[in-house]
């Protein structure tokens, strides 16, 4: 069974959806929800609250224990990768639904405040061939909560083999720049 997620069943929406009761420009939406009420007591779910520009996905589900179960939340804001798609990149990843709240509600606050320029979070995988992963934010706020984050996935799984840092997109984009002009130096034969 599919529902909205206004049902009693799926409360966990209850304070994400309080942004429709207030005067701005943010919306709530539950996108997804299944649950099997006559299944075991597990449902996910996603979300999204938008201003019609930006846009913060949310994922909710539940994982099941002994005699009980977990629920966990997943913010994250829909960033632009490398190859110019939209992709989420989490900056919250938790069992606290005031934390994720909280998240949701400073992202906004950043995107409100226009709170610098872009920046952009860079994954650096250690395979030997260099390969590389970009995803832009809109400010340095955003980018640094999800470096955060992969950070801290990266301790806690051996097999993540990655580093990660955050720059600037224009310093990034002169970085690549100087990169280029390095490689076609060197291909042309002339030594440095």
């Amino acid at each position: 069974m599919a529902t909205d997620g206004a049902d009693p069943r799926a409360p966990h929406w209850f304070d994400f959806n309080k942004v429709n009761d207030l005067p701005n420009e943010w919306r709530f939406e539950v996108l997804e929800w299944d649950d099997d009420p006559d299944g075991k007591a597990v449902d996910r779910g996603g979300a999204e609250i938008t201003d019609g520009e930006h846009r913060l996905v949310i994922v909710t589900w539940l994982v099941e224990r002994d005699r009980t179960h977990d629920r966990y939340y997943s913010v994250a804001y829909e960033t632009i990768n490398q190859d110019g798609e939209f992709e989420p990149l989490a900056f919250h990843l938790g069992r606290s639904a005031s934390i994720a709240r909280n998240s949701t509600g400073h992202a906004r606050d950043c995107l409100e405040a226009d709170d610098g320029k872009p920046h952009v979070l860079v994954r650096h995988h250690d395979r030997g061939d260099g390969e590389r992963e970009t995803f832009e934010f809109p400010n340095e706020s955003l980018a640094e909560q999800a470096s955060d984050l992969q950070v801290r996935l990266k301790l806690d799984h051996d097999d993540r083999d990655y580093l990660v840092n955050v720059f600037p997109k224009d310093e990034w984009e002169e970085r690549l720049e100087t990169e280029r002009e390095l490689e076609s130096g060197l291909g042309g034969g002339r030594g440095v």
